[in-house]
Formats: C-alpha cells, sequence, structure tokens
C-alpha cells in the first residue's frame, strides 16, 4: 500500500525505499502502516502514496538512495511525512493534533518528524527554508532532514491533478473575476508527470487544457517549481538529478501565447567554449589541470594516505594532449548532475561543501563549471575515460557539443581517477607547437600544491607546481630584502633590492612588476594598484590566496572582484609589510655608517612609500624612528598649510577625518599653542 505500483527500475533495486524499509523491526513497519492507515482515514487518502509514487519510481537517484540508506529510519520518516503532507504549516498542525499517538511516544522521533513536515510545507514553488546540510542523528545513525522535507515538497508540487497544488495553481489566476475553483480543475488534466525522454535532466510534465487563462496559470506554475528545484539543488545533498522543469501544454480550441526569455544555446556554448570569453587559448591547459588537481584534493578528503598524481603527454606530433590524474574520478550521476551541466560546479554544490564542512585545509579551485569548454578552443574530439572507485568506469567521447556523446563502459582494468585525452585541430595543432606551453604553465601553475608532470613531444619530462612563493634571497651581498605578509589563511611576500657600493648601500634599485595574484596555486592577474603610488618603482610581491581569504573570480580567471572589506584588509596587509621592508633595509644600512647625505637620502625615499592618510597607529609605531618623523613633519605642515588657524579657533570639521591617535596628537598640538609640538 506504500507505493505507486507502475514498474521501475528503482522500485525493484537493492536502494528501492520499500527494501530499504524492510531492514527495520518487524515492529516499527507495523507502526508505520498503522500510521498510515490512520492519517488517510483522517485525511485525504492517497496523498502520501502519490508522492511516495513519484520518488520510488524516478524522483530519488540512486546517490540520494544510498544516502538515505544509512539510516533505514530515513525512509520510516520519509513515508510517514508524505502522508502528513500538506501545503501549510497550520494544516500539518491539524493533521498532527488528528494523528495517532504512537509514533508521537518516541519524543526524539516526533521531533525530527515535525520538522521535516513543516520544513516540506513551504508553499507551492516556495524552497523550504532549509539549512541545506540540516541533520539530526537517531540510532546512532544520521537523518538527512533536509533532502527528506526537500523531496517531499518537490514531489507533491510535481503533481498538478491533486487538489492542493491545484488551488495553488488557481491563485495565480487574477483576482477579479476569478473562476470558481471546481470550473477550473475541469479546463485540465495531467498526461504525464516524469523524465523527458530526450532532455537529459529535465522534468517533463505534459498536460491537456481547455481554456487560455487556465493555460498561463499552468506555466506560471511551471516557472514556480523551475524555482523550487533550482533552491532545492543550492540547499540539499546529494542534489537531485534534475535541474530544468518543462511543462508541454496541449491547447484545445484556443492558440497559446507563451513569451518568455530565453538563452540561445549555440550562442551560450560559444561563450563558455571560450571565443568571447577566454583571450588565450591556451587556457584550456590551465583549466584542464585545476579540474585534476580539484579531484585529487576530493579524493584526499576520504584517503588520508592518498599520493596524488597528475600528469600531461604530448604525444611527438602535438596532435594529441593527455591530461590523467589519478583523483575521485566519476560516475554515472555525477557526470549526470555536474559534468553535463555547464555552469555547475560541483566544487561549489552543496553536496561538497557539505562533505568539506570545517575542512579549509582543502581548497577547491573550480566555481563556475566552464573551464573544461576551453578545451574545445583547440579540440575537434575529446575523449574521457573515468572510474570513480567501486563503479565502473565510463568512457565518453565528444565530438559536438550539441548532439549526444558516445557513452560507452571502459575496460575493467580502467584505473580510478579520470583521463583527458585532446585530439588538437589541424588548424591548432602548428600553432600548438609555438604555444611555448611548458612556459605557460610554469608561470600559471607554479605555486600548485600538487606536483604535474609534463611529457613534451620529444618524451623529455619536466615537473611543475610546488615552487616556493618567498622571493630567492642573495645573501652574499646583503641587499636583498624580504617581508612575510601576515594573511589569516593566505602566504604573501614583499620584495625590495637595494644598491651598494664597496662600502655601503646608497640607493634602492628600480623594480617594476607590481604584486603578482595567485589563488589556490593558480595565476590570476598582476597589478601594482595594491602598492602605495611612492612604492611601485621599487617594491614588488607575490600572493597566493586560500582559504578564507580568496576572492570571488571573473569566469576567466583573470580578474579578482574585490569586496570593500576584502581591498581594505589586503592593502593594510601590504602596508604592514613595507613597514618590515623599509625597517629592515634602514637597520642593515645605518649598521655601515654611510655618510649623512646617503643616509638623509634613503630615509627620505623610505619615506615616500607610507602616505600619511593611510598610516594607522600600528603602522606608526612599528615604523623605524627616522622615517617615522618625515612622516609626522609631512603631516604637520599638510596640517599647518590647511587647518592651522581654525584648529586655534576649534573650528575644522574637515580634519575629524583624522583619526589616529598620532594624527589627533598632532592636531591637539596646534589648537592648544597654535603651533605644533614635535612628535615622535
Amino acid at each position: 500500500m506504500f507505493f505507486n505500483p507502475s514498474p521501475s527500475n528503482s522500485a525493484k533495486g537493492p536502494n528501492s525505499l520499500h527494501r530499504l524499509l524492510e531492514k527495520l523491526p518487524a515492529k516499527q513497519q507495523a507502526s508505520l502502516e498503522e500510521l498510515i492507515l490512520e492519517i488517510n482515514a483522517a485525511t485525504s487518502a492517497g496523498r502520501g502514496e502519490r508522492i511516495l509514487g513519484l520518488l520510488e519510481n524516478w524522483l530519488l537517484d540512486d546517490e540520494q538512495r544510498e544516502v538515505l540508506g544509512l539510516n533505514p529510519w530515513n525512509i520510516y520518516l520519509l513515508q510517514a511525512a508524505a502522508h502528513l503532507y500538506a501545503p501549510d504549516a497550520g494544516s500539518v498542525a491539524a493533521r498532527l493534533q488528528q494523528g495517532p499517538t504512537s509514533i508521537l511516544d518516541d519524543e526524539a522521533l516526533a521531533g525530527i518528524l515535525i520538522r521535516i513536515c513543516f520544513l516540506a510545507a513551504g508553499g507551492d514553488g516556495d524552497a523550504a527554508d532549509l539549512n541545506g546540510a540540516e541533520k539530526q542523528d537517531y540510532a546512532g545513525a544520521p537523518v538527512n532532514i533536509a533532502l527528506l522535507a526537500t523531496a517531499i515538497q518537490l514531489a507533491a508540487t510535481l503533481d498538478p491533478s491533486h487538489p492542493d497544488t491545484a488551488r495553488g495553481i488557481a491563485s495565480t489566476l487574477p483576482s477579479e473575476g476569478r473562476m470558481p475553483f471546481d470550473q477550473f480543475c475541469k479546463h485540465y488534466n495531467v498526461l504525464y508527470v516524469g523524465p523527458h525522454a530526450y532532455a537529459p535532466g529535465t522534468i517533463q510534465v505534459k498536460l491537456h487544457c481547455t481554456h487560455p487563462e487556465v493555460h498561463r496559470a499552468l506555466k506560471h506554475h511551471e516557472s514556480r517549481v523551475q524555482k523550487l528545484l533550482h533552491q532545492a539543488n543550492g540547499q540539499v545533498s546529494p542534489r537531485f538529478l534534475f535541474s530544468e522543469v518543462t511543462y508541454e501544454i496541449d491547447p484545445d480550441g484556443y492558440t497559446p501565447l507563451d513569451m518568455k526569455f530565453s538563452v540561445d544555446s549555440t550562442a551560450a556554448l560559444q561563450l563558455f567554449m571560450g571565443n568571447r570569453l577566454y583571450a588565450d587559448k591556451r587556457v584550456f591547459l590551465r583549466e584542464l589541470i585545476q579540474n585534476a588537481v580539484d579531484a585529487c584534493n576530493l579524493k584526499k578528503l576520504f584517503d588520508a594516505d592518498y599520493t596524488p598524481d597528475i600528469s600531461i603527454e604530448f604525444d611527438d606530433n602535438i596532435d594529441e594532449i593527455i591530461f590523467r590524474d589519478n583523483g575521485i574520478g566519476m560516475d554515472r550521476q555525477w557526470i549526470e548532475k555536474y559534468f553535463l551541466k555547464i555552469g555547475i560546479s560541483f566544487y561549489q554544490s552543496g553536496d561538497i561543501k557539505a562533505i568539506n564542512r570545517n575542512r579549509i585545509d582543502f581548497n577547491f579551485i573550480s566555481q563556475f563549471g566552464i573551464g573544461f569548454l576551453s578545451a574545445f578552443l583547440v579540440s575537434d574530439k575529446i575523449v574521457i575515460k573515468t572510474r570513480k572507485n567501486s563503479s565502473p568506469g565510463l568512457l565518453i567521447t565528444i565530438t559536438n557539443l550539441q548532439d549526444y556523446f558516445d557513452v560507452r563502459f571502459a575496460p575493467e582494468d580502467c584505473a580510478p581517477g579520470t583521463e583527458v585525452k585532446l585530439f588538437l585541430k589541424q588548424s591548432k595543432i602548428n600553432y600548438c607547437r609555438s604555444l611555448e606551453y611548458i612556459g605557460y604553465l610554469k608561470i600559471n601553475i607554479r605555486y600548485l600544491n600538487i606536483p604535474v608532470t609534463l611529457q613534451d613531444h620529444e618524451g623529455r619530462t619536466t615537473i611543475l607546481g610546488q615552487n616556493q612563493l618567498a622571493y630567492n634571497m642573495d645573501e652574499r651581498y646583503g641587499c636583498d630584502f624580504v617581508a612575510n605578509l601576515d594573511f589569516p589563511d593566505s602566504k604573501g611576500y614583499l620584495f625590495l633590492k637595494a644598491k651598494r657600493n664597496s662600502e655601503h648601500i646608497h640607493a634602492l634599485e628600480a623594480a617594476s612588476g607590481g604584486v603578482s595574484i595567485f589563488q589556490d596555486g593558480i595565476f590570476v592577474t598582476q597589478t601594482d594598484a595594491l602598492l602605495p603610488e611612492g612604492a611601485r618603482q621599487n617594491v614588488v610581491g607575490r600572493i597566493n590566496l586560500t582559504g578564507k581569504d580568496k576572492c570571488e573570480l571573473s569566469m576567466d580567471r583573470n580578474r579578482i572582484f574585490w569586496t570593500g572589506k576584502q581591498l581594505q584588509n589586503i592593502k593594510r596587509t601590504i602596508r604592514l609589510g613595507m613597514v618590515d621592508l623599509a625597517n629592515q633595509l634602514l637597520t642593515a644600512a645605518l649598521a655601515l655608517e654611510p655618510p649623512v647625505h646617503t643616509e638623509s637620502s634613503l630615509v627620505n625615499h623610505l619615506a615616500i612609500f607610507f602616505d600619511f592618510n593611510e598610516i594607522d597607529d600600528e603602522m606608526y609605531r612599528r615604523l623605524g624612528q627616522p622615517v617615522r618623523e618625515i612622516v609626522a613633519k609631512r603631516f604637520r605642515d599638510f596640517v599647518r598649510v590647511n587647518f592651522a588657524h581654525a584648529l586655534k579657533n576649534r573650528r575644522a570639521p574637515e580634519a575629524d577625518g583624522y583619526s589616529e591617535t598620532w594624527q589627533q596628537e598632532i592636531l591637539a598640538s596646534f589648537a592648544k599653542r597654535g603651533r605644533p609640538t614635535p612628535l615622535n
């Protein structure tokens, strides 16, 4: 009595909901049957079976069943909550009050059931207010509250023939002159709800309709279901196999006018493939390597003894390039849920966030789920061989992004991990000879935490990555100065070089390049805007952002979008590093007892690095005294020119922005005496 009897592979498999329920003792199974009988006697019988029928036959995939099967009580609660389902919390409360007391005897179990019911009662088309990883242990194993509530809500919303759902659809009609509900229901009937036969990842709802107003209401409901599905996939783990919903309505007696914005798939694919998105066609090297790094980092979460291995191999004619990794690999469901969904990155999904919770030592690079398509900039055929542990390997051949792929089972000896083979376009082969791909990769992935073995077309091997971010120093002359940047999670360094004759340091070396920004070891951009203007001719830096310091990147990963707080923090960190640099150089130079004019020149040059508008109390306190005195003098001169007269008369609101203690002391000295007093 629990499930829709329609045949399906899921209903017969080892992870069918009925078989998972059989793992519970007979007493609990009997109490559930009693519960359902009592609920159906008091409410609309059959709603629970219809919800469970959708879930059993196609809506829950194997990965979700496997997670729910970790605790059979998940299935017990799924069935109980499905029968208690109502589209609003008030109806749920009424059903609980009228329902049987047998299940409520267990306070912990009853509390979980009530939570699931109330979360599922989010209303048609509005996702339940869920914490994406909401779980609670019961009987020694987790109950996935978020997945259970969302699955019930989604299945109920996908049942347009039920009166509760129909009322939600009818509510979208204009209130003025709205047709009676019983009349509304007579104008449509549901022909099919299930997976689309030709569009993977799409739920198809077929309907017959005899009224244009009802047609429009059904299309509004389609948008609400799409919103619900999108929100659900962002909240639950594992996400649903489906990401799209389409209502195919057969009009009878009218001509519908369905209009809405759409995205041209050809234009979108061309953008994602890089014709307009990626300026440098070599970017596919970087993108495929970062996919391999993410796969290895994910596998490391499950196996502490695992050693990552990533390689790139060019054949002797440079018409084929093979990328290999021994990372997590993919099974069919991962491919369908993520690989085939352009713009969805598994590593930014709720699934991976649940796996990686509180593990900031593992960073995942992928953000947008589009980098793989950059391989089509230079190739006209791609063959992927992949296997996830305990799953059969798959061999996927892609020759046209807008056509079906050739998918077969890989040989049994297929190793866990992923291999991507690119067959280069004839027009690109000669181009690739001049790619200087080793030089490109040395720049772009030199600080990866995983080494990459590259074999070129002549069989020569190069190890890329794992370089040290710190600058090399020539200790013989004592003219190189490096400052460590103090970030919470990231690493960074500033570098300053001085000139020295046979006796002493006498000047600063010119330098250019600004600050090179890497994220997770991969190059993003180079900028001098993070350095104070006065230091841009002499100071360079490197920063590798990781963990909580990571920033949002542009889709081509060549630009960083700082938030105001991030930019403020990184600039302050760099200025503190520059204080350290200046002090190092000043200490080294003064120890050699240079002539007075040389010492004065060095101090004045270093003082140019520090704009008094940007020096807070900590920087001021840490600055070497000779430089600090010049910074203070420049501020006093500025005050004397702009505010001195007003300060003597206690009228200088423009000076209120100078709130650091050292600045306030200088301002106060003008107000008290009419002229500045020395400040050290």
